[in-house]
Order: C-alpha cells, then sequence, then structure tokens
C-alpha cells in the first residue's frame, strides 16, 4: 500500500506541476480561472460553473460545467447527466461512473490502482532496469575481452592488413559476402542435429573474428590519441574499445555501427588468412 500511495502521490505532482507550467504561460487567463482544489469530498453543483476540479484523496461529484479539466486522485468521480466537461477527465487509483446524457468532450482516462496493475508496473520496470544492467554487463566484457584479446595476441599480427585497412570498403564488402556464405550454411547445419558442433565452431570463428575487428580498429583508435603515444599498449585498446561499443550502444544507430562492424570485421580476418596462406605458398616454392 505504501508503493501505490507514494506513486500516486508521484504523479499528483507531476500533474500539479503541469497546471502550475500552464498558468505562468498564459497569465491572462489565469486570472480568469477558477480551480477547484479540495482534499475532501468535492460536489459541483449543476448550476455552478468552474474552470478546472482537482480532487486528491477523495471522491467527487460533477453536475455542473467544467471549462478545462476534472483530475481524481486516489478517489471515485462521478459525472451526472446534468453535466458538461468541456476537457479531459483523468482519475488514478478510483473509478468512474458517467451518467447517460453526460456531455465529456475530449478524452475520459480512468487509471485504478490496484494490486494488479500496480505488480504489472513494478514487473515492467524490473524488466527494464534488468535489460540494462544486462547490456551494460555485454559492453564491459566486450572491453576486457577486447583488450584481453588484442594483448594476447602477437603485436604484429595486424600489420599485414595496414594496406586494406586504407580500403575499408573493400574490407566490408568482402565480409557481407562472406557473412552470407556463412549464414547460407550455417542455416543448413542447423537442420541437421550431427552437425551442431561444426555450426558452433564457425560461430565460435565469427566471433574471434569480431573480437580482431575490434582489437585492430581500437588499437587505431588509441594511437590518434596523442595523450596515448608512449603509453601502455592496453590503454589505447581500452580507450579505442570503449568508444567503440559507445557509439554501439547509441538506439538505431548502434545497430548500423555493429552491422558495419562486423563485416569489417570478417572482411579484415578473411583478407588476413588469405594473405598469410599466400605467403606461405610463396615460401614453399623452390628457389
Amino acid at each position: 500500500m505504501s508503493a501505490q500511495k507514494t506513486l500516486i502521490c508521484f504523479i499528483a505532482l507531476f500533474l500539479l506541476g503541469m497546471g502550475a507550467m500552464g498558468t505562468a504561460i498564459h497569465p491572462a487567463m489565469a486570472k480568469e480561472k477558477r480551480i477547484v482544489f479540495h482534499d475532501e469530498k468535492t460536489v459541483i453543483p449543476s448550476h455552478e460553473k468552474v474552470e478546472n476540479v482537482i480532487v486528491l484523496g477523495d471522491h467527487a461529484v460533477i453536475s455542473g460545467d467544467v471549462r478545462t479539466a476534472v483530475v481524481v486522485i486516489n478517489g471515485d468521480l462521478t459525472i451526472k447527466k446534468t453535466a458538461d466537461i468541456h476537457g479531459s477527465v483523468f482519475v488514478l487509483g478510483g473509478k468512474i461512473n458517467q451518467e447517460p446524457g453526460a456531455n465529456v468532450t475530449e478524452h475520459v482516462i480512468s487509471v485504478n490502482m490496484n494490486n494488479e496493475t500496480l505488480d504489472s508496473m513494478i514487473f515492467a520496470g524490473i524488466i527494464m532496469i534488468s535489460l540494462w544492467i544486462t547490456r551494460l554487463a555485454i559492453s564491459l566484457i566486450m572491453i576486457i575481452l577486447t583488450v584481453l584479446f588484442g594483448m594476447l595476441a602477437h603485436k604484429h599480427a595486424f600489420n599485414d592488413t595496414k594496406l586494406p585497412y586504407l580500403k575499408p570498403g573493400k574490407l566490408i564488402l568482402t565480409g557481407f559476402l562472406m557473412m552470407l556464405a556463412l549464414s547460407a550454411l550455417s542455416l543448413l547445419l542447423a537442420i541437421t542435429v550431427i552437425a551442431i558442433p561444426l555450426l558452433l565452431v564457425i560461430l565460435l570463428g565469427v566471433f574471434l573474428s569480431f573480437l580482431a575487428g575490434m582489437v585492430f580498429i581500437s588499437r587505431e583508435i588509441g594511437n590518434e590519441f596523442t595523450i596515448l603515444r608512449g603509453r601502455p599498449e592496453w590503454l589505447k585498446l581500452l580507450t579505442g574499445a570503449t568508444i567503440m561499443i559507445a557509439l554501439a550502444s547509441i538506439p538505431l544507430l548502434g545497430g548500423i555501427v555493429l552491422l558495419i562492424l562486423s563485416w569489417y570485421s570478417l572482411g579484415l580476418s578473411v583478407t588476413w588468412f588469405y594473405r598469410k596462406w599466400k605467403n606461405g605458398r610463396k615460401n614453399k616454392r623452390p628457389r
């Protein structure tokens, strides 16, 4: 019950603040308004005309004319057939009883804060917080994995990629085509249960290629900062990875960044392995 009262108080303060802001915006109209503001049962007779009706913690009965709005917090509202409301009706924590013939020109909203509604709102809030914590944890794990993978990898592991780095479009196209091929192969492997281990190997390879691309781009970003020149390698990787993950966390733009980064990383890995294989063949040829 305390949680319900707290929530109702917050919403009531918000509504009152919006009403005060509206009064500040229209000072000329504020002088003409007659606001009925009660914390007890309120009755507007059929012969009475008011601007607004706001009732906190009790019931309200409207039989007369209301020009703007009726707000009832934690109470029931009865709209008689003689009532004429030229605005919205909002009831929080109570019920609305509108008699036939009553005139309400705008929306009628009733939010009954019973246990089921309150539990649903709390459950939705817990899910949103859990998703946010999960996303934050994944971001931190990706930053840590990028730094560890970069430190464990050989320092000159990506030296051969300096030339294709100048042509990122080629790498992205290569990664895109490779992703299509791997997706088709994964779909075929997923049909047969026996090939599932091979599918897991492919997914692991894609993830490692993504980490390799993160390492390469993070290192390049870190090297662009003058303050990091001469600093430890892990600090450059940490700075670059943090910037990349921050960009990937931006709504809509983050999805595009992740997609392009995955294509770029896969194209980078494929190009690196191809060059290693090509150089190995050259070295094996008899001179």
